[in-house]
């Protein structure tokens, strides 16, 4: 059997711009704290505070803390991770296309090369259907 991987490009794409947002999201709550985080004795208690105290200004009016940019960063890159693995899809080709007789009708049909008792498809009776050429 012949293994085909088919992706679907909306999907793709929708996984690749939400990772990219994603990290771009932990990469802003970073660059945003980094000078305070390099310049501290203990970088990871002062990281996980500056996240609960810190605010970001993106319009005058509203205003949030990081913690919630590290929140909606980790959402969008789990959620671009699982629809990027489900856009993908692999598909099973049966080996050979053969042509197959009925032993009763003795009319020719086409089906793949994996068939031991099938059902004619003209005469509708169970046969062990024989191979034949053209």
């Amino acid at each position: 059997m012949k293994k085909i991987l088919r992706k679907q490009k909306s999907a793709y794409a929708l996984s690749l711009m939400l990772c990219f947002m994603g990290i771009t999201a932990l990469l802003a709550t970073l660059w945003r704290t980094w000078p305070t985080v390099s310049s501290a004795e203990n970088p990871f208690s002062t990281y996980s505070t500056l996240l609960w105290t810190e605010k970001l200004n993106l319009i005058p009016s509203l205003e949030f803390k990081l913690i919630y940019l590290v929140i909606l960063g980790d959402v969008m890159l789990i959620s671009g991770v699982v629809i990027w693995a489900l856009s993908r899809e692999w598909f099973f080709l049966p080996g050979e296309i053969v042509w197959f007789q009925c032993t009763f009708c003795k009319k020719k049909w086409r089906a793949s090369g994996d068939k031991a008792l099938v059902h004619c498809p003209h005469c509708r009776q169970l046969v062990h259907p024989k191979m034949v050429k053209k």
